[in-house]
């Protein structure tokens, strides 16, 4: 199976299409959300959008990693990643959908 990556490019061209307003207002659209999310992220740790999900800040320990190609081990260092959680209604529409 191949993957398809969206672009912010190709999301924006598809809110101009669908609402049929300017390109450059479709991208200012699509930053601001974007810029909303990554805020929240920031401010409280996590953003809940209802209908949608759940983007949350999860903390990683440190721990021993290992390069497959070499075998050789060294540390990753602690870190904080983005995880999203679907709602029920997502979920509902992609099993759908399969």
């Amino acid at each position: 199976m191949r993957r398809q990556n969206l672009s912010k490019n190709h999301v924006s061209s598809k809110i101009y299409t669908n609402l049929g307003i300017p390109k450059t207002f479709s991208k200012k659209i699509l930053d601001t959300v974007l810029d909303i999310i990554t805020e929240g992220l920031i401010t409280n740790g996590f953003v809940k959008i209802k209908g949608f999900g759940t983007f949350k800040i999860v903390k990683k320990k440190s721990r021993l990693g290992r390069n497959p190609k070499t075998g050789e081990k060294y540390a990753i260092k602690p870190r904080k990643v983005i995880s999203f959680y679907p709602s029920k209604h997502v979920k509902r529409t992609i099993n759908e959908k399969i």
